[in-house]
């Protein structure tokens, strides 16, 4: 059972519980022998869709909580991620110092991208910088909710480009393939708006 009640870490009583896909179904024996059948996402790029108010983000946030233990009756007992995982997101207004953010953005005037710093990042440099952090400190697993990003970090979709043609942000899924494929970093999204992705 993944939905909590208002804001406690409480499952919420008569909830549907969580069934997973038949195709991403995976057995895992555990220590006691206990054979548990569940959900097992792939490494690389997972994407979690659907309509609003359907799930999405509670079911990547019992995610999140599995780098912890859970109490019996909590109902993500067996749920477990990478303990690495990073929740990566836009925070407009967080300082970056002495960031290399040349993997997203091309230029930024009167700034060195290979080493920038300033007191007051905007929504898409906070976002990038919160990557390219996680990715520095050894994080395995990225996490991103849409309604908590970037949008102009996150894509950029063909009608733009053809508008837009001297935009010095790189979007996130223009690198997404290769943060999986060369830094072997795989990255759960969560989206409901956009086809870009």
């Amino acid at each position: 059972v993944l939905p909590r009640r208002g804001d406690s870490e409480e499952p919420i009583e008569g909830a549907i519980p969580f069934l997973s896909p038949e195709r991403l179904r995976v057995e895992v024996l555990i220590e006691d022998g206990t054979k548990l059948l569940g959900m097992g996402i792939p490494k690389g790029i997972t994407v979690i869709t659907g309509a609003g108010f359907s799930g999405k983000t509670t079911l990547l946030e019992a995610i999140e909580a599995g780098i912890y233990n859970h109490v019996p009756g909590d109902g993500r007992e067996f749920v477990v991620a990478e303990e690495s995982l990073m929740t990566t997101n836009a925070e407009d207004g967080r300082y970056v110092a002495n960031e290399d953010i040349s993997m997203f953005f091309s230029d930024i005037p009167f700034q060195n991208i290979r080493n920038f710093t300033t007191k007051h990042a905007s929504g898409s440099v906070s976002q990038a910088a919160n990557i390219i952090e996680a990715i520095a400190g050894g994080s395995r697993l990225l996490t991103i909710d849409e309604d908590t990003s970037a949008t102009n970090f996150m894509i950029r979709d063909e009608l733009m480009r053809r508008i837009v043609k001297d935009e010095v942000i790189i979007p996130f899924t223009d690198r997404i393939r290769s943060i999986a494929e060369k830094k072997q970093v795989s990255t759960i999204l969560v989206i409901g708006g956009s086809g870009e992705y």
